[in-house]
C-alpha cells in the first residue's frame, strides 16, 4: 500500500543569528571598556576620598600604602595608627619602616585621604625613603575617570 502523506525529512530549527551576534559584540565591547586590572581604591571604606588629579597616567603594580583617617595600611594590612603619629613629633613611624625595610628597592604607591594633614603624608614619605625604597608614586583620583 502507498501512504497517502509523504514524510518529511525534519531539520532543525535554526533561527536568525544576526541579532544574537550583535547584542553578543555590544556586550563584548561593554566589558572590555569597563575592564580594568587596578585594584579598586579601598572600597570597604565609604570615607576614603582621593584628592582629584587632571593626569590620567597610569600606575605601575608596587607595594601600596594606604593613609586613612584611623589608621595606615600597607597592601590592605593595618600597620599603625594615624592619630597616634598626628599627636607625636616623631618624623620616623616605626611599623611602617620596618614592614617595608624588607621590601627595599621596590616602588611604593601612596594613597592618602584627601583629609589627611601634610604632616602625617610626610612621615609616610620619609619613613618609606629610609626603609630603601627608590621609587614612591603619590595617588590620586582622575577628575575624567569613572
Amino acid at each position: 500500500m502507498r501512504r497517502l502523506c509523504a514524510r518529511r525529512a525534519r531539520r532543525p530549527f535554526v533561527g536568525p543569528l544576526a541579532p544574537l551576534v550583535d547584542v553578543i559584540t555590544i556586550l563584548l565591547v561593554v566589558l572590555l571598556k569597563t575592564y580594568s586590572v587596578d585594584a579598586p581604591v579601598r572600597p570597604d571604606d565609604p570615607s576614603f576620598s582621593l584628592p582629584l588629579s587632571a593626569s590620567e597616567t597610569p600606575v605601575g603594580p608596587a607595594i601600596d600604602i594606604d593613609v586613612t583617617v584611623d589608621a595606615i595600611y600597607v597592601s590592605g594590612q593595618r600597620t599603625a595608627a594615624s592619630t597616634y603619629y598626628l599627636e607625636h613629633e616623631d618624623l620616623l613611624i616605626e611599623e611602617l619602616y620596618t614592614r617595608l625595610q624588607g621590601q627595599g628597592g621596590r616602588a611604593v604607591n601612596v594613597r592618602v585621604d584627601g583629609g589627611i594633614p601634610y604632616a602625617l603624608v610626610r612621615k609616610v614619605l620619609f619613613s618609606a625613603r629610609e626603609a630603601g625604597v627608590q621609587r614612591l608614586t603619590l595617588i590620586a583620583q582622575s577628575r575624567t575617570g569613572l
